[in-house]
C-alpha cells in the first residue's frame, strides 16, 4: 500500500509538471518545391499535439473531422485532394496530425499539393562521391521521390539543376550530370534543384566534396532562405622569376543588390619580379597581406621560335571598397623603376590598413568617406565627407596607418560591438546571408546591452529567437551551442533521411 501511494504521487506529480509546460516546435510548409509558410510555435498544456501546434500557430489551414481523426485538407493555401504530406523531423509520419504528440524542438513539415497521381516530391542525391582527386572526372546523380510514399515513383530526376560549388550542371533523362572536373584543392557543396520539387537540402543539408587535399569551402548555394550563399576562400601564393607580368585579382563579399566590400589588386610590368600573397575571405570580411619587390628592366621571351620584346615600366595597385561603410581607399604605384612594398588590409567593419613602401616612380594614395546615400548606389556618388589624397613623383619612402571610416576608432558602444561579433558569428559560423542577421542580431544586441548583469548568462544563437534552447533539433544539427561568441562548440549530427517512420505516443 506504501508503494502504491508513492506511485501514485510520483504520477501526479509528472502530471502537474506536464501540464505547465511549454513546447515549441518549427511548422514549415513546401508547396510546389517552395517554402511558402516557415515558423515556429509554442504551445502550452499536456501533451500537445501537432494538431494543436497549428491551431496555435498563425497559419492559415483547412481540415476535415472525421469522428476525431482530423484530416488536413489544406495548410498555408497548399493541399490537394490527398492532403499535404506530413513529415516530423525530416521523416514520413505513420500516424496524423492529432495523433503525434509533439516534443520540444521537433520540426512539423508539410509537403503538397497531392492530387491522386501526381504527388509531390523530393529530389535526394542518389549518387555523390565523397572525394575526388584534381582533374579526375565523375558524374552526380538524381533521384525524385513522392512525398507520400504510397505516391508511386522513386525516379531519375531529368532536367535538375545541381550545383557544385559556384558551377552548375543539368541532369538528363538518367538522373545523371555530365561528367564534371574539379581543379582546385578545396571543399565543394553539392545541391539538387528543379521546378516544382523540394531540394535536397531542405531535407538533407548540404554534403561537400573533397577535392585534393581541401582547402577553402566553396558554395554559391541561396537556398534555405536567407541561410546560405556565403563563399570562404583562402589563397597563399608566392611567384618570383624575370619576364613580364599582369595579374589581376578582385575579391567581394555578397550584400545584396550591391557588393558589400571589395578588394582588387593589379600589377604588371617587365623585369624581376617577387611577390607574396596571402588572402582571407569570409562572409564577415576581406584580409589581404602582400610583400612585392619590383625591378623594371626591358625582357626578351622567346614564343613559337620567336623573340617577344616587353618594355613596361611596373605598375602596382590596391583598391578597397566598403559598401557597408561608405568608403573606399586606393594605393597605386606606377611608372616605377623599383618597388619595395608591403601591405596589410583588413575590409570588415571598415577598411583598415597598414603599408610601407620604398620606390622610384609615382604614387598616388587617396581615402574618403561618402555620404551614407552613396551606400545605396555608389553610380551615384555622393559629395565625400572626408577625403585625403596624395601624389608623390620622384624617390620616397613612405608608411601610412589608419582605419575608414575617419574616425572609425572611436570608442564604440556595447550594441556597437555586440552586433558586428553577432554578424560575424552569424555569418561565419552559422552560414546566414549577412542581411539575414543585420536584421536579426539589431535586436538581441539591443537587450543584450540593455542590461549589463545579463552579459555573462545571455543564450543568444542569432538565427532563431530566444537562442539555442528555442531552436528546433533540424537548426541545432550543425549550428554552434549556446553562447553569444562561443563557436567552439560545434555539433555533429547525421541528417534525418526521408524514409523513417517519425516516432509516435500512445
Amino acid at each position: 500500500m506504501k508503494h502504491l501511494a508513492l506511485a501514485l504521487f510520483c504520477v501526479f506529480l509528472l502530471t502537474l509538471t506536464t501540464a505547465s509546460a511549454e513546447v515549441t516546435a518549427q511548422i514549415t510548409v513546401f508547396c510546389n518545391g517552395g517554402v511558402v509558410y516557415d515558423n515556429a510555435v509554442t504551445v502550452t498544456g499536456s501533451n500537445p499535439t501537432a494538431w494543436d501546434a497549428i491551431r496555435a500557430s498563425d497559419v492559415g489551414y483547412d481540415y476535415t473531422d472525421y469522428g476525431g481523426w482530423i484530416f488536413i485538407n489544406s495548410i498555408a493555401g497548399c493541399g490537394g485532394s490527398w492532403g499535404p504530406a506530413f513529415y516530423v523531423n525530416g521523416a514520413e509520419s505513420d500516424v496524423g496530425v492529432n495523433s503525434y504528440y509533439i516534443e520540444d524542438g521537433d520540426h512539423l513539415q508539410f509537403i503538397g499539393p497531392n492530387n491522386g497521381g501526381p504527388t509531390a516530391g523530393i529530389l535526394y542525391l542518389a549518387v555523390l562521391p565523397d572525394v575526388v582527386a584534381k582533374g579526375e572526372g565523375f558524374r552526380v546523380k538524381v533521384m525524385e521521390k513522392s512525398a507520400y510514399s504510397y505516391g508511386g515513383y522513386d525516379r531519375p530526376s531529368a532536367g535538375a539543376t545541381v550545383t557544385i560549388g559556384n558551377e552548375t550542371f543539368d541532369t538528363g533523362s538518367d538522373g545523371y550530370t555530365d561528367e564534371i572536373v574539379l581543379d582546385y584543392d578545396a571543399y565543394y557543396c553539392v545541391a539538387a534543384e528543379k521546378g516544382g520539387y523540394v531540394a535536397t537540402y531542405y531535407f538533407y543539408g548540404l554534403p561537400y566534396i573533397q577535392c585534393g587535399v581541401g582547402g577553402p569551402y566553396i558554395c554559391s548555394v541561396t537556398g534555405e532562405g536567407s541561410k546560405r550563399g556565403n563563399i570562404k576562400y583562402d589563397e597563399d601564393s608566392s611567384v618570383s622569376g624575370e619576364g613580364f607580368c599582369s595579374c589581376r585579382s578582385y575579391f567581394e563579399n555578397y550584400g545584396g543588390k550591391y557588393p558589400a566590400r571589395s578588394t582588387k589588386a593589379y600589377q604588371k610590368g617587365s623585369g624581376s619580379y617577387d611577390a607574396e600573397r596571402i588572402i582571407k575571405q569570409r562572409p564577415s570580411g576581406i584580409d589581404l597581406s602582400e610583400s612585392t619587390e619590383m625591378n623594371y628592366r626591358p625582357t626578351t621571351v622567346e614564343a613559337y621560335s620567336r623573340d617577344l620584346n616587353y618594355k613596361s615600366n611596373y605598375e602596382d595597385s590596391i583598391y578597397q571598397k566598403n559598401y557597408r561603410g561608405a568608403t573606399e581607399s586606393s594605393e597605386r604605384y606606377r611608372q616605377l623603376n623599383s618597388l619595395t612594398k608591403t601591405s596589410y588590409y583588413n575590409n570588415s567593419r571598415g577598411i583598415n590598413y597598414s603599408f610601407t613602401a620604398n620606390f622610384q616612380g609615382i604614387a598616388e594614395l587617396s581615402a574618403r568617406t561618402l555620404e551614407d546615400e552613396a551606400f545605396l548606389d555608389w553610380r551615384e556618388k555622393a559629395r565625400p565627407k572626408e577625403e585625403s589624397i596624395e601624389t608623390y613623383i620622384g624617390n620616397f619612402q613612405i608608411s601610412r596607418r589608419g582605419f575608414l571610416p575617419m574616425g572609425g576608432n572611436d570608442e564604440t558602444d556595447c550594441e556597437e560591438d555586440c552586433k558586428w561579433n553577432c554578424k560575424k558569428h552569424c555569418m561565419e559560423d552559422e552560414g546566414y546571408s549577412e542581411e539575414y542577421c543585420e536584421e536579426h542580431c539589431g535586436e538581441y544586441c539591443e537587450d543584450y546591452c540593455e542590461n549589463e548583469s545579463t552579459y555573462e548568462d545571455y543564450e543568444l544563437l542569432p538565427c532563431c529567437s530566444g537562442g539555442w534552447f528555442n531552436m528546433t533539433k533540424a537548426d541545432q544539427i550543425g549550428h554552434s551551442a549556446k553562447g553569444i561568441f562561443d563557436c567552439s562548440c560545434k555539433i555533429t549530427a547525421a541528417p534525418v533521411l526521408i524514409g523513417k517512420k517519425a516516432s509516435s505516443k500512445a
